[in-house]
């Protein structure tokens, strides 16, 4: 007697939750290797400016477990719909599109506050990772410097030029001047979160001679993020595939 056969159906909402929880996962990648980015700059710069630049990421650490206990309730929410049966097709959309932003594959806009410091301000590299560090600590969802958007993949250092001049760099590329960086988030708490008296404005102005000038603005557009390949990520799935071709 011939034995039926038992298939197995995948249901119609496992494949949205399980894109969902992947790109779940590449965020917190994400949160990890900004700090690594932020860390392969520490050894030019001083105690002081280390012991600020440490009370700053502690204060961003904070801010990225509140913004991941949100993330995970969210998902808990997902979980919840799926059990009682309702719809994912709509949630699901609406949760891919919130991490294109995040992960800057879409161009966004909104209200916050732009930062612009001219060529009469002598500014080096890593005034420019503290500044950035602020906005995010303060409150910035978004940030990019003269359009090019920060991720976690973003390299900001100095080069030398043929006449012993130090350039910032972006991704390997020599800002130019006027810098301009805008961050998207609320006006009033990005501006007050840099210009309060003791804060990083006040310190660019009294110690370094760097004026930058703070404005609020009520719309701002930031492109998407520049697309650069993964160095290491490799995909299991795939790599099982060739292992096995290999075996054959």
């Amino acid at each position: 007697m011939k034995q039926p056969v038992l298939t197995t159906k995948i249901k119609k909402w496992q494949i949205p939750l399980f894109i969902v929880l992947l790109i779940f996962g590449f965020v917190l990648v994400a949160q990890y290797r900004t700090h690594l980015a932020v860390q392969n700059n520490l050894e030019s710069l001083s105690i002081s400016e280390l012991t600020e630049l440490v009370i700053s990421l502690n204060e961003r650490e904070a801010a990225l477990s509140a913004e991941q206990e949100t993330m995970q309730a969210a998902l808990d929410s997902i979980n919840e719909r799926i059990n009682t049966g309702i719809s994912m097709a709509a949630t699901t959309q609406n949760q891919l599109n919130t991490m294109e932003m995040i992960t800057g594959k879409v161009p966004v806009q909104g209200p916050g506050i732009s930062i612009t410091i001219t060529g009469e301000s002598y500014l080096i590299y890593h005034d420019l990772i503290m500044l950035v560090n602020e906005l995010f600590v303060t409150g910035a969802e978004v940030v990019c410097i003269n359009d090019v958007r920060i991720t976690h993949k973003t390299a900001i250092n100095e080069a030398i030029d043929e006449f012993g001049h130090r350039d910032i760099t972006i991704d390997g590329k020599v800002l130019l001047l006027p810098i301009i960086i805008k961050a998207i988030g609320n006006p009033d708490t990005l501006e007050k979160g840099l210009t309060f008296t003791g804060g990083i404005i006040n310190k660019f102005n009294t110690i370094y001679q760097v004026f930058p000038i703070v404005k609020k603005e009520a719309n701002l557009i930031i492109p998407a993020a520049k697309n650069a390949p993964s160095l290491y990520l490799k995909s299991v799935v795939k790599d099982s595939t060739k292992k096995n071709k290999e075996e054959e």
